[in-house]
């Protein structure tokens, strides 16, 4: 164990001296260069923000969500009304934002095997009994030899931060090009013990507005991720904010009451969230600097949460349906129209390419990467490349999903369901964004033309799919996407058991915990 915690920082230094060797050409420190900061949400939906998402779409705004200050940054540069998060869930979304690559290519493409120093694939794992697939076990933490964007800043000359949660392992941000961080956070760090502090909003914004202070006085550019922890559970909120939420006029009439709190508690920890926000942009107004200063935000991957409206995105967190990885995404800074909006196909990865080429480097030359930049989109540019580019999406595990894999071009998007060969699912997202209607056999050539495109980007990256289960289960039922009980998505109907003893027991402990935080309140 000691030998391979040695072996991370020395295969890193090794591969960090050869890329300085052999990337020069990306560029280097140049004069003017604006500053980056990257605010990131954790497990926010589409509509998470009282911002609409889609101009004149007015539910692609959250009416119970009270956002001041990232509805003002919307008004002062670009809203997004087609960003992808990376992946379904946390931790692969953030491997692939830190590394330009997509989930296929990280391999860490599902929760688990946290933390590991091995880089190999097994298909061993205890959800394939019974299965018609087994699923490849995902490489739970970012792989050394990997570039992340704060190495690739750090050599254009930056100054770089990392703060609140980090969730890819390896080390820590420290062992990844990042000169400040809170170490190698999870969900658990993000938990605040300080009333006045929920998800450590209000200590992360001190922080990072520290480091900009430093960087400022120093006249260096800098690069600062701000990770929140919110809106992940366990839901946290200042007590005055949450008073406020359930006087809203959107919520105060939410029924029944169990579901008014829910909303106003959710919300209240969102709004404490967007107070931050505020502040640390308001401190780059006293600095001088936020003229020079590039403002990017988004979430890891998207949610289903109670809003009290009627579900507005198919699937949840997790899935590769609309609701698990379609995010908010606001950009503000030097060159972005104020008020614009843009329905290009973006992407979580695609944001190292675009940091580099703010950055004053070359992203065409950068290697094993998927994503491209997006700084023509934010001059009101539309290279013909973004209308005909695919998205990839590889979710190859059965945790709370089925296994699927999903590509988007266009206006389309194609689905694989592993455990249903042969089957094509194809929507039209520009006029059924809720994927209710199939239209594969309608439009064959395009969702023929989209299979194959998956299987040319698999073989490209190498990636790890799902095989035959020699021991199958003749009595399983594979997730059918059609059927009536699948329209939610939240899980998985066939993965449920409903007279699995442990899952008695879960379902037992959660109602006791329930119990217990209506009595402490």
């Amino acid at each position: 164990m000691a030998f391979a915690h040695l072996v991370q920082p020395i295969m890193k230094s090794i591969a960090s001296l050869l890329f300085l060797a052999g990337s020069i050409a990306i560029g280097s420190a140049a004069a003017g260069q604006p500053n980056i900061v990257f605010i990131l949400a954790d497990d926010m939906a589409w509509h998470g923000t009282g911002t609409q998402m889609e101009s004149g779409f007015s539910r692609s705004a959250g009416k119970t969500r009270r956002t001041p200050h990232l509805d003002r940054l919307a008004k002062s540069g670009m809203v997004f009304s087609r960003a992808f998060s990376a992946a379904g869930m946390c931790a692969p979304s953030r491997c692939s934002i830190q590394t330009g690559m997509s989930a296929a290519r990280t391999k860490f493409s599902g929760n688990g095997n946290f933390g590991t120093t091995s880089r190999e694939v097994t298909y061993d794992g205890r959800r394939n009994k019974g299965r018609l697939m087994l699923e490849p076990s995902p490489i739970g933490s970012i792989d050394p030899k990997a570039i992340t964007m704060a190495e690739h800043l750090k050599r254009l000359g930056y100054a770089t931060a990392h703060v609140g949660k980090w969730h890819v392992y390896g080390g820590g941000p420290g062992q990844h090009g990042y000169d400040v961080h809170d170490g190698e956070t999870s969900n658990k760090e993000g938990n605040s013990k300080a009333p006045a502090d929920p998800k450590n909003i209000f200590s992360m914004t001190r922080k990072a507005i520290g480091f900009i202070e430093a960087q400022v006085a120093a006249k260096k550019p800098f690069f600062v991720q701000v990770s929140h922890y919110a809106e992940h559970n366990a839901v946290q909120y200042l007590e005055e904010t949450y008073e406020a939420c359930l006087r809203d006029k959107n919520i105060a009439n939410i029924t029944p009451v169990a579901l008014r709190k829910r909303v106003a508690q959710r919300s209240a920890m969102v709004e404490d969230m967007d107070h931050g926000i505020g502040t640390l942009i308001e401190k780059l107004d006293q600095l001088g600097v936020r003229e020079n200063t590039y403002v990017i935000f988004t979430s890891d991957n998207g949610h289903y949460r109670d809003t009290g409206e009627e579900r507005l995105l198919r699937g949840d967190k997790w899935w590769l349906w609309e609701g698990g990885i379609r995010v908010p995404m606001i950009v503000s800074g030097p060159g972005v129209a104020p008020g614009s909006n843009c329905d290009a196909n973006v992407v979580g990865y695609d944001l190292l390419s675009t940091f580099v080429e703010l950055a004053g480097g070359h992203p065409e030359q950068l290697k094993d990467v998927d994503g491209v930049s997006l700084k023509p989109l934010f001059d009101g540019k539309l290279p013909a490349r973004f209308t005909k580019r695919s998205l990839h999406f590889h979710y190859p595990h059965h945790r709370n999903t089925a296994l699927h894999s999903a590509v988007i071009r266009g206006d389309h998007k194609f689905f694989r369901f592993w455990e249903r060969p042969g089957s094509m699912y194809l929507y039209n997202l520009e006029n059924d964004i809720h994927e209710g209607s199939n239209v594969a056999n309608d439009y064959a050539a395009i969702a023929r033309e989209l299979d194959r495109e998956m299987d040319r980007h698999f073989a490209a990256v190498n990636a790890s799919q799902p095989k035959p289960n020699p021991n199958a289960n003749a009595t399983y039922k594979p997730y059918d996407p059609d059927a009536p009980e699948a329209a939610a998505h939240v899980n998985n109907p066939a993965a449920k058991k409903p007279n699995d003893p442990a899952a008695k027991k879960r379902e037992r402990q959660k109602r006791r915990d329930a119990k217990k935080k209506a009595r402490d309140r």
